[in-house]
């Protein structure tokens, strides 16, 4: 099937924040569940209160409530989204190459509304998305379910398997994947030591990624 939509996660692929969040991920999780080794890896690329929910059902003693554990990271966020994260080099060359062919694009992330709003002001990206869908703003399943993306799909007017995804965490890439999505993992960064496998191509750098999403709306 012929690609009719780009969509982008946001953590890692339109921003490099995922070593940051890994570090401060740590902190979090040391506060939120005391006494526990828990990789953070594993909540990676998964939506805050999603997190909770695993740890609870997981059976772990949390320290905090759903709110508290989001307001944990939220400390974080502003300061990681107005002063650390960088954009992915030559990201609005690779949003022109997407643009010169008519094709919507779409951002699907596990971050918050508000994340979204800071990382858009500060690098110019207001214009440049079609729809937007966050797992924050939505009430259905977050990563590693394919519910975020299959609403993108719909909110673009195209079939899920019409979208080529980007995606760098191993959830991220299982949820574009089950929602038959032709998918382009990132793996650099924190996300190098993640799963790629299930995507269809996999970027090492941002020039790579560049031309495996060029390949890929061939």
């Amino acid at each position: 099937m012929a690609i009719e939509a780009v969509v982008f996660d946001m953590d890692g692929v339109v921003v490099d924040s995922e070593d940051y969040w890994r570090e401060q991920i740590a902190d979090i999780l040391a506060e939120a569940v005391p006494g526990a080794e828990i990789d953070p890896a594993r909540v990676v690329g998964i939506n805050v209160y999603d997190q909770y929910d695993m740890l609870e059902a997981e059976g772990y003693d949390l320290a905090v409530d759903r709110e508290g554990y989001f307001d944990l990271y939220d400390r974080y966020a502003e300061q990681l989204y107005t002063e650390h994260a960088a954009l992915t080099p030559g990201f609005h060359d690779l949003l022109d190459d997407v643009a010169a062919r008519g094709l919507p694009v779409g951002l699907v992330t596990s971050s918050f509304p508000s994340w979204v709003s800071s990382v858009f002001e500060r690098f110019d990206l207001d214009e440049r998305f079609d729809v937007v869908v966050t797992a924050g703003g939505e009430d259905v399943p977050g990563k590693p379910e394919p519910d975020l993306y299959e609403l993108a799909a719909e909110r673009l007017g195209v079939a899920p398997a019409a979208m080529l995804v980007v995606e760098d965490s191993e959830h991220g890439v299982a949820a574009a994947t089950s929602a038959g999505a032709h998918v382009v993992g990132y793996s650099h960064g924190a996300s190098a030591d993640m799963d790629h496998s299930a995507a269809d191509a996999v970027a090492t750098s941002p020039a790579d990624l560049r031309e495996r999403v060029r390949a890929g709306l061939e």
